[in-house]
């Protein structure tokens, strides 16, 4: 199925426009922070200057005689002061200098002695949201004159108002500096990070729509960072998929030119070995002793081509499950493999004497009985003759098939529902090379002659019923393989 290819979003969905509008919020979330402690900051500023402005009305009234003057000039004062009232406490007096129209009722009160960063916040906000014209006592120290304390009372709407001019102030110079700071953030980081992005995003689409061409190929710069590397990364990664599907190419051609080779030879092979059986009917005895090697030798080139054409086109076999014990498949490939190596002693006593060299090789079955699958049985014959087979060919003596625990019982360490079939062998081992490709088509061959193809084949039938095939041990003493299948309770 092929997909859809994918092309670089538009600029409004684009990662440069959510870097824009993710910078300018932060920034304005910053700002915000610093909105509510510069409001309050300015309402106690506007409140202090107040106090000095009532503390020099107050000093116009002590600098007279009688502590007396016009009312006139005292609402002048206070009207120049901004303020409705003030009462000024020096030792035991106290002067007062108020408006003949001053209202009685002090709504709220203000002591600028106590007061906190939290508390100076939230009434600044408090001031700013409120609709009311409150009337304010305001108690404090005058800054020219801090041995003395002084009380004014000041009509809120005035601080009120000059609190949101100051706001309004605040906010368009918040949004400058917020839509400056987010412009360089963005231009630099675009520069940075999300040009290079859409280049490399670029490149890798143009790379999917043709992998195979030379030209489509990342080719690295000069940076440093994480970006020049993860270019550099995939630019060696693009040239190994590429040699990678080269090879691929070339190794299905071959495939299929193996595949009609090997079908034409398996025909002319079958041929020959029914001549070759007539030959030894032939009363000349070098030639019927030559025949038991040469049909041995046909055998294993059919058998080679068979592996070939089976690997070749097939795709996942399809399974016909049926229910049976595991001792009676393997006993059976046991049976089969003894006989086709060359153990006559399952000919029977009618086997003609051409007959081949008894097998020397032992198959040693150590399963419980009672240990049942369901499966297809075919397919796990196929899997367990190879299993067998190899080690034979490479030149054991002995192989064992048994669970892993020897006597029939699973192992604590092994799930319920499953089973573990361990294939032991004194054979040579497995090399190194065998090893680094063992389930590896045409890669893992442990002997001269072989395909490579056994433990693929038998891997991919045993992962078909849901089981697994491993490599548990190898040395010069022989290879250990696991085979775990699902089993019924």
């Amino acid at each position: 199925m092929e997909r859809p290819h994918l092309k670089l979003p538009p600029w409004a969905k684009s990662l440069s426009a959510r870097l824009l509008v993710l910078t300018v919020g932060f920034v304005m979330l910053a700002e915000i922070f610093v909105f509510a402690p510069s409001v309050a900051r300015y309402r106690v500023d506007w409140l202090k200057a107040h106090l000095d402005s009532g503390y020099l009305a107050a000093l116009a009234l002590e600098a007279t005689p009688d502590q007396m003057i016009p009312d006139d000039l005292e609402k002048e004062l206070l009207s120049n002061a901004g303020i409705e009232a003030v009462i000024l406490r020096r030792d035991d007096r106290k002067l007062l200098l108020q408006r003949d129209d001053m209202p009685a009722k002090v709504d709220y009160d203000v002591d600028l002695t106590h007061s906190s960063i939290l508390m100076a916040v939230y009434e600044g906000l408090s001031t700013l949201t409120q609709s009311d014209d409150r009337m304010l006592r305001v108690m404090g120290m005058p800054s020219m004159a801090p041995d003395f304390e002084i009380e004014i009372l000041v009509h809120e709407h005035g601080l009120a108002k000059d609190m949101r001019d100051f706001g309004w102030r605040v906010m368009g110079l918040s949004l400058m500096i917020s839509f400056f700071t987010a412009g360089l953030v963005y231009f630099a980081l675009n520069r940075l990070l999300v040009r290079p992005m859409r280049t490399l995003t670029s490149d890798m689409i143009r790379f999917r729509e043709n992998p195979q061409d030379s030209g489509s190929v990342i080719v690295p710069d000069n940076r440093d960072d994480e970006i020049g590397i993860a270019r550099h990364e995939l630019a060696n990664m693009q040239h190994d998929l590429q040699a990678m599907l080269n090879q691929r190419r070339r190794l299905a051609a071959l495939g299929t030119a193996a595949t009609k080779i090997s079908h034409d030879l398996r025909n002319a092979l079958a041929t020959s070995m029914l001549m070759t059986e007539k030959l030894a009917q032939s009363a000349d005895q070098e030639v019927r002793a030559v025949v038991p090697r040469l049909l041995s030798s046909m055998e294993r080139a059919v058998y080679i081509s068979e592996q070939t054409l089976s690997f070749a086109r097939e795709a996942p076999p399809a399974l016909d499950i049926a229910r049976f014990t595991l001792i009676e498949l393997i006993e059976e490939v046991r049976d089969q493999v003894l006989l086709q190596n060359g153990d006559d002693s399952l000919l029977g006593p009618d086997a003609p004497n051409t007959a081949r060299e008894p097998c020397k090789a032992k198959i040693h079955i150590d399963l419980p009985i009672e240990l049942m699958v369901e499966a297809d049985y075919d397919q796990l014959f196929r899997a367990f003759s190879n299993l067998i087979r190899n080690p034979l060919d490479a030149g054991a003596t002995e192989v064992t098939v048994r669970t892993s625990s020897g006597n029939g019982a699973d192992p604590s360490n092994v799930p319920a529902g499953l089973a573990e079939i361990l294939i032991i062998d004194n054979g040579p081992g497995l090399p190194e090379k065998a090893i680094k490709n063992l389930f590896v088509p045409f890669a893992a061959t442990g002997r001269k002659g072989g395909t490579g193809l056994g433990l693929a084949i038998a891997r991919e039938l045993i992962l078909a019923h849901k089981g697994d095939l491993r490599l548990s041990a190898t040395g010069p003493d022989g290879a250990v393989f696991c085979v775990t299948l699902p089993v019924m309770a």
